[in-house]
């Protein structure tokens, strides 16, 4: 009787060892939280501090460019009269017409620029833009011809950073060469660009063939706007990862290793502006397409991915430790979780520190490898056998995998990581079955 009572009094000690051993771990996973978050607070500063160095690199470049034009805008004068026929007031307004077609061909040439260790990625470009006017068509707009400005008339082209030319602009106006002037007076378009007064101008001028060859420097983007009845635009680069942006997206495209090429065919039906108006009566800028030179060393965006799944790490982690000590009847200090705890927190360190120089994938390589050897040479300090650390290091070792295959998935990390942590409860509770929890 007195046997059986000591055992059920030992029983119980047991059992509230187990319980108070549950609540630390769980208490020691919730403390290492806060240096998690920090750790994230400073991937977002590192990330802070390399757009602000990029922004600072691109101020000094070029930043990112928006082509639009050419456009022609002829002024007029617009009489007012009284009911005498007498002419009381006098007011000159504007007529824009866009090109009947309009033609992009353009090549992209890549540079990576280094601020400290922060990469910034800007560009070269080579455009050449032809196209056609009709005559311009007055008639519908019930004006006579002496009222029609056409010595004023002139073309505007709108470059968003005009730092990029670094070639001087010239116009072909039907086979004749003429050169663009700096600055632009055409709101509508932006605020920068250059211009030209329409040669010989005059109902004789038109119809008409424009060329116009532009050199441009930019960074990131290049965009531009579809002013033709039709327009078509044709790049290329040696960038391997574009992104297409904008209301419009290229109607043929083709990605590899050794670079892009995309063509874009617009309409005027698919853009909400005529191709004649007074005035400021339409808004071109809404309708700008383009591409963009995608980053992909983003290093510091999968760095912070992988800093959100650290608490599983920590807890596949904990599991494992508290299952062997269940199993081999082997105590672990609540200091030996600790410092396990926060050898998982420094691979996070590692990684976005190394990262920086050596890009993500090489540097999560190296950051896990030494992490795993590090607990792997701890864990033999107070597991009875290399087979329990090897055991309790693989474990890590499948935590950091798992965690990487997330990071490569993206689209699919959510249905992954749910699958995954499926199996992982589930191959827990089977090994766990047989564990006599109340030592009866």
């Amino acid at each position: 009787m007195e046997t059986k009572q000591f055992l059920e009094e030992k029983a119980k000690v047991i059992n509230w060892q187990i319980t108070l051993k549950v609540i630390t771990i769980g208490f020691i996973a919730l403390v290492l939280m806060i240096p998690r978050v920090m750790i994230e607070e400073l991937v977002r500063e590192r990330e802070s501090s390399a757009e602000s160095a990029k922004h600072e690199v691109m101020q000094k470049w070029s930043l990112n460019q928006t082509l639009r034009g050419p456009v022609l805008t002829i002024p007029y004068i617009e009489k007012t009269f009284d009911d005498k026929g007498t002419i009381i007031k006098e007011e000159i307004h504007e007529y824009h017409f866009l090109p009947e077609t309009l033609n992009i061909e353009g090549e992209i040439v890549p540079k990576e620029l280094y601020r400290s260790i922060y990469q910034s990625v800007v560009y070269e470009s080579t455009l050449k833009i032809t196209g056609h006017f009709e005559n311009p068509d007055f008639e519908k707009f019930k004006l006579n011809q002496s009222d029609i400005l056409w010595g004023k008339a002139s073309l505007s082209v709108a470059i968003s950073d005009l730092r990029g030319i670094n070639a001087m602009v010239d116009l072909i106006w039907n086979g004749e060469t003429y050169p663009f002037s700096p600055g632009m007076d055409n709101r509508l378009l932006g605020d920068k660009g250059i211009s030209i007064l329409v040669p010989h101008s005059g109902p004789s001028s038109f119809p008409a063939d424009f060329h116009i060859n532009l050199n441009l420097k930019g960074s990131d983007e290049l965009q531009f706007t579809p002013l033709g009845e039709t327009t078509r635009v044709n790049i290329k680069s040696s960038w391997n990862d574009p992104g297409f942006q904008g209301n419009f997206l290229p109607e043929d495209r083709s990605v590899s290793v050794n670079g892009f090429t995309a063509q874009w065919k617009i309409l005027n039906f698919n853009r909400n502006f005529p191709q004649s108006w007074k005035d400021d009566a339409f808004n071109v800028t809404n309708a700008d397409f383009g591409v963009k030179l995608v980053s992909v060393a983003d290093h510091y965006q999968k760095s912070l991915r992988s800093a959100k799944y650290g608490i599983l790490v920590i807890l596949f982690m904990f599991l494992s430790f508290f299952l062997n000590e269940i199993i081999t009847k082997q105590r672990v200090h609540s200091f030996q979780y600790i410092l396990v705890g926060f050898a998982v927190l420094i691979f996070y360190l590692l990684l976005l520190s190394i990262s920086e120089h050596l890009g993500f994938n090489l540097a999560y390589l190296i950051s896990s490898l030494a992490v795993i050897g590090m607990v792997l040479i701890y864990s033999r300090s107070f597991l009875k056998t290399w087979s329990n650390s090897i055991l309790l290091s693989s474990i890590l070792t499948f935590s950091f995998g798992f965690v990487f295959v997330l990071m490569q998935l993206e689209s699919y990390a959510l249905l992954v990581g749910s699958i995954g942590l499926f199996c992982v409860l589930a191959l827990t509770m089977f090994f766990t079955q047989k564990i006599n929890w109340y030592n009866e």
